[in-house]
């Protein structure tokens, strides 16, 4: 038999896709990849190019944002991409510790 559950007040927030995440995933086991093959200033320009992709999606992608992307306000979110993927980008080929 069923038990009858009276109405909730609760609001239902419809589910969305992760893709987004799982291309996320895919991006750092490339970056882990191409750091122990080809070496780790290659592996930190797959991170900081992931980063500034990530940028690029939330600036033009439709509100709320991509699941796991969108954090914060877009604005926010778009500067930080940006200026963690710059960061990356130029201790990576400014760095004298990390060989080529």
């Amino acid at each position: 038999m069923s038990e009858h559950r009276p109405p909730t007040d609760e609001i239902v927030v419809p589910r969305r896709s992760s893709a987004a995440v799982w291309l996320v995933v895919a991006a750092v086991v490339v970056a882990t990849v191409t750091f122990a093959v080809v070496g780790p200033r290659a592996g930190c320009s797959v991170v900081a190019g992931t980063l500034f992709a990530l940028a690029l999606a939330r600036a033009v992608g439709p509100e709320p944002g991509l699941p796991g992307v969108a954090v914060r306000g877009r604005v926010l979110d778009v500067v930080g991409y940006l200026l963690l993927g710059a960061v990356i980008a130029v201790l990576a080929f400014t760095s004298p510790s990390l060989v080529a």
